[in-house]
């Protein structure tokens, strides 16, 4: 098939017929099994052949052959290099001229076979008359004397005469009618040899082996077509075996783009042929969580025009303001920032961050904010105002002062240098709570303080008034690092660093990204990253504004959330280093452990038998057995006074279970109050007949 065709026809007849030196060719599909949204998974990629989707074919390549029985209907797949040989089944319904028969069983010139008919009656074939039933065999189909205009003629070879007229060719016209019927040949042909021939990839064919006692089997090549679809990355693979119907619309359809959607990943590696180049936006980034604080994040939708320049320099550096009344907030800064900054002292919470700093950059001087006391032999007091310059990491063999007798065990501690002399009334404080401890008025003392200390230290510099760029920065100092804005970014419109009040330069890190600005505005430029902004865009072959591309103008300042803040510290901890030491639990002396009662017999005696109701314990409960029996009273005085008087006994201790530990969660008995008796209210009065009655009474008894 060399041109476009108008006719529908199933996919599997169309990549049988195409010719592959035409390719590439566009299809329409038409209809057929695979309908309107179905999508079917085909030798590991997603393929939907919607109705109406154009596939433009590029390429063709045999994969195996398919053989179906025509009696039994069954299919089965073979192999290309199959062993077996098939012949060809001769048709079994008459033809009414040469011609028919030249159209329904097409002959090759260069083939290596021809097939055979006979006539039942006598025929005359120029000049020759052919008796009926005799073999005539038909070669090819020419023209006379090659040219391009007359009657078609059938080269024949015939087989059945005479000795001396057998094998002469002789030319018929197409048009001669007859009756005539194919015979077959003992020809036969392998799997790849009736596959790659038109002519005979139409026929029906018995197998060798098989003596004539199979059916006829009919071998349909199955090919692996590969093709281009709309909005698809790579080029899609399918069997040319689909039930599907499909027309070419090449003619028409020539000059149809098939979008291709690209990844942010896969545009920052291609190279400066590509880029710059103006690109569409078709899949925008998630907006459910969004990563980045900035004016060009909502206008990456689906349809926006971009201009994309090309890979941009992977250094920028993580930046977060400090925790105050406002919210934190994070930054990612290239290094193109052209704002100055100047160096702010840090601080340190415990010994550890300053070894950890120390490792990062040697030379760390601090200043001791926090007072702190030595708890063993081989550690160093500190006090407020002590400048210790950071030396390294060391190993020394520590003891509890409180007991001089336990082990001495090896810690780890950050060694220092004290550069400066301490207060003197603070010394004199050191001198009398601390025996044995060094004084502290020596110029240069080496301070040993455990790794898991924690303390306050605040980091002295000596050059808080020098401007320095955030190149410089990074080369000559380590992250994280405290600055101050002192001078903002000339090159943008509203650099929000300089109203911080301090900004901590975290980390250094490395961020593919491609540099990009929108059409309308292609001098502004900004960034986007790869790993964390997921979007396809596809190049549209439009035309650079002002036919070059423009200089552009970086956004070197990039607001992050929270959220990508966290991600990102996240993925940076796997390669953080170990957290510090936890510090030693507290050691019980030898006295404290002899005064304190075992363990088992302490809870023995704390974890009652039984629970008892609080009836009972009130029962018996007693007064007196809450308090240690009294002693004898002392002996009455000798009458000789200049002997020393005797010694008073001790008191008895008391007796172990006499006297019950008061529970509180038991409530205390109360004493019950008597209820003062209720008097009738009518005899709430005094009797006179009483009043005199008592009154005789006294007189007669005096």
């Amino acid at each position: 098939m060399d041109g476009a065709g108008t006719e529908t026809m199933s996919l599997q007849d169309y990549i049988t017929s195409v010719d592959e030196s035409t390719l590439p060719r566009i299809l329409q599909i038409c209809s057929g099994v695979y309908f309107q949204g179905s999508v079917y998974e085909i030798s590991g990629s997603e393929v939907c052949l919607s109705t109406g989707d154009l596939v433009k074919v590029i390429g063709i390549e045999l994969q195996s052959v398919t053989c179906r029985d025509t009696s039994t209907d069954e299919t089965s797949e073979l192999p290309l290099d199959y062993a077996d040989r098939f012949q060809i089944v001769p048709e079994d319904t008459p033809f009414g001229s040469i011609e028919e028969m030249v159209e329904l069983i097409r002959t090759e010139e260069d083939g290596g076979d021809a097939f055979s008919f006979t006539c039942p009656h006598e025929l005359e074939l120029e000049g020759h008359a052919v008796p009926a039933g005799e073999l005539v065999s038909l070669l090819s189909v020419e023209r006379p004397d090659g040219e391009g205009e007359g009657e078609e003629l059938a080269r024949c070879r015939l087989v059945g005469r005479e000795q001396e007229e057998a094998g002469r060719e002789i030319l018929v016209p197409l048009s001669v009618r007859g009756v005539f019927y194919e015979c077959g040949s003992g020809h036969g042909y392998g799997v790849r040899e009736i596959v790659s021939s038109p002519r005979l990839r139409s026929r029906h064919y018995r197998r060798v082996s098989a003596g004539g006692r199979d059916g006829p089997v009919q071998l349909r090549p199955v090919h692996s077509v590969q093709a281009i679809m709309h909005l698809r990355k790579n080029v899609v693979q399918f069997p040319s075996s689909l039930e599907v119907d499909l027309m070419d619309v090449t003619e028409c359809c020539g000059d149809v783009v098939f979008v291709t959607p690209r990844t942010l990943a896969e545009v920052a590696v291609l190279g400066a042929e590509a880029l710059p180049a103006v690109a569409e936006v078709l899949e925008a980034p998630e907006s459910a969580r969004p990563l980045f604080r900035c004016r060009w994040l909502p206008l990456l939708r689906p349809g926006q025009l971009l201009v994309l320049h090309g890979p941009a320099d992977p250094a920028l550096v993580l930046a977060s303001s400090f925790k105050g009344k406002n919210e934190r907030r994070h930054f990612l800064l290239s290094r193109r920032y052209g704002g100055g900054f100047r160096r702010r002292p840090r601080n340190f919470g415990s010994a550890y961050e300053l070894y950890a700093a120390h490792c990062r950059g040697p030379g760390l001087t601090v200043t001791v904010t926090t007072h702190w006391e030595a708890t063993a032999d081989g550690l160093t007091s500190l006090s407020v105002g002590d400048q210790l310059e950071v030396l390294g990491q060391g190993k020394v063999e520590v003891g509890c002062r409180d007991d001089g007798a336990a082990q001495r065990e090896e810690v780890e501690v950050l060694v220092c240098r004290r550069t400066s002399d301490a207060d003197e009334d603070d010394e004199e404080e050191e001198e009398e709570e601390e025996d044995g401890e060094e004084g502290r008025g020596e110029e240069s003392q080496e301070v040993r303080l455990p790794m898991y200390l924690e303390g306050q230290f605040v980091e002295k510099l000596t050059d808080t008034k020098k401007r320095y760029s955030l190149a410089e920065l990074g080369e000559r100092f380590s992250f994280p690092l405290d600055v101050k804005v002192c001078r903002r970014d000339p090159g943008l419109e509203a650099d929000p660093l300089p109203a911080l009040s301090c900004l901590q330069l975290e980390q250094a890190v490395s961020e593919p990204a491609v540099l990009a600005s929108l059409l309308e505005q292609p001098e502004l430029c900004f960034l986007l990253p790869v790993r964390w902004l997921t979007m396809t865009v596809s190049f549209t072959g439009d035309a650079l504004p002002e036919d070059q591309p423009p200089q552009p103008r970086w956004e070197t300042v990039t607001e992050v959330t929270d959220q990508f803040y966290f991600e990102f510290r996240k993925l940076a901890s796997q390669d953080s280093e170990a957290p510090p030491p936890r510090p030693p639990k507290r050691r019980v002396s030898t006295q404290e452990a002899a005064k304190a009662p075992p363990a088992a017999a302490s809870n023995h005696e704390r974890r009652p038998s039984k629970p008892q109701p609080l009836s009972q314990s009130l029962d018996k409960l007693n007064l007196g057995s809450c308090w240690p029996e009294k002693g004898p009273p002392p002996p009455p005085p000798l009458e000789n006074a200049d002997e020393a008087p005797p010694l008073i006994p001790r008191k008895s201790p008391p007796r172990s279970g006499s006297c019950s530990l008061p529970n509180m969660y038991t409530q205390t008995p109360k004493r019950n109050k008597k209820k003062a008796e209720r008097r009738d209210s009518d005899h709430d009065y005094e009797d006179i007949m009483d009043a005199v009655k008592n009154s005789q009474e006294s007189i007669l008894f005096y």
